[in-house]
C-alpha cells in the first residue's frame, strides 16, 4: 500500500522541491483507512513542533 520513502541523502542527484511537488501531484491517489490517517496526522504534527537541542537530547516543546 505505502511506499517506502526515499530519503533525499540517498539519491545520487537530489529533485529540486519544485521537481518533487510535481512528481507528488502526478501520482493517483492512495485511499486510506481512518487508522492510518491518525497516524499520518499524529506524523505530521509531530514534524511542526519546535525542537530545541539540549546537550545530548533533543527537547520537544509541548
Amino acid at each position: 500500500m505505502f511506499l517506502k520513502p526515499v530519503h533525499t541523502s540517498k539519491l545520487k542527484k537530489p529533485l529540486a522541491l519544485s521537481q518533487r511537488i510535481e512528481e507528488l501531484r502526478a501520482r493517483p491517489p492512495e485511499y486510506i483507512n481512518h487508522g492510518q490517517a491518525l497516524l499520518i496526522q499524529g506524523i505530521a504534527a509531530a514534524s511542526l513542533r519546535e525542537q530545541v537541542l539540549t546537550e545530548d537530547r533533543i527537547s520537544l516543546d509541548d
